[in-house]
């Protein structure tokens, strides 16, 4: 009795394997309904860090946006409010220069944890101090989830060391 219930559930788990993997499933796609509109919004946003415009970068974000990488480390997150003082702070003291070959990618994900429509962004943001005239050419990616016409995740990757050994920031090896 014990070989036919095991043989059973075997059989059962073969069967169910297909329809368990199946929902599963989740395609990606650049041509999408939306992709042309998603990168304007996100066009608009890298435009307006070009021209020092804190007001349209923070109109191009949802109330809710979560905005990751740019103050230490992918694990901080800002909100629009703390985005805005961000940049308002960057602008005081310096000059964003977008790179004009910047490229972006929209992708649609259907299905997985990744679902969404999606806006890749490659650039490079020379940043020059406006007491120094120091520019620090910071080559990056950001990736952006677009919700409803308006970014509602935003993440930037780029060297982080880069930046600070160009600001005179020295490292130490650790102490044994």
């Amino acid at each position: 009795m014990r070989t036919i219930k095991m043989t059973m559930f075997f059989m059962l788990a073969v069967f169910l394997t297909p329809l368990i993997n199946t929902a599963q499933e989740f395609s990606a796609t650049m041509d999408f309904e939306n992709a042309e509109a998603n990168v304007a919004v996100v066009s608009n946003y890298v435009n307006a860090v070009q021209n020092g415009d804190v007001e349209t970068m923070v109109a191009q974000l949802a109330d809710d946006a979560k905005i990751y990488g740019l103050s230490g480390g992918p694990a901080n997150v800002m909100n629009p409010s703390q985005l805005s003082e961000y940049y308002k702070e960057s602008f005081a003291t310096s000059k964003h220069s977008i790179d004009p070959n910047t490229s972006y990618a929209p992708i649609k994900v259907t299905g997985g944890i990744n679902e969404g429509e999606w806006v890749m962004v490659w650039t490079t943001d020379t940043i020059s101090s406006k007491k120094t005239g120091q520019e620090i050419a910071i080559p990056a990616q950001v990736t952006c989830v677009v919700e409803d016409g308006k970014i509602a995740m935003m993440a930037h990757y780029y060297d982080q060391l880069n930046v600070m050994t160009s600001m005179g920031y020295t490292l130490q090896p650790p102490a044994e």
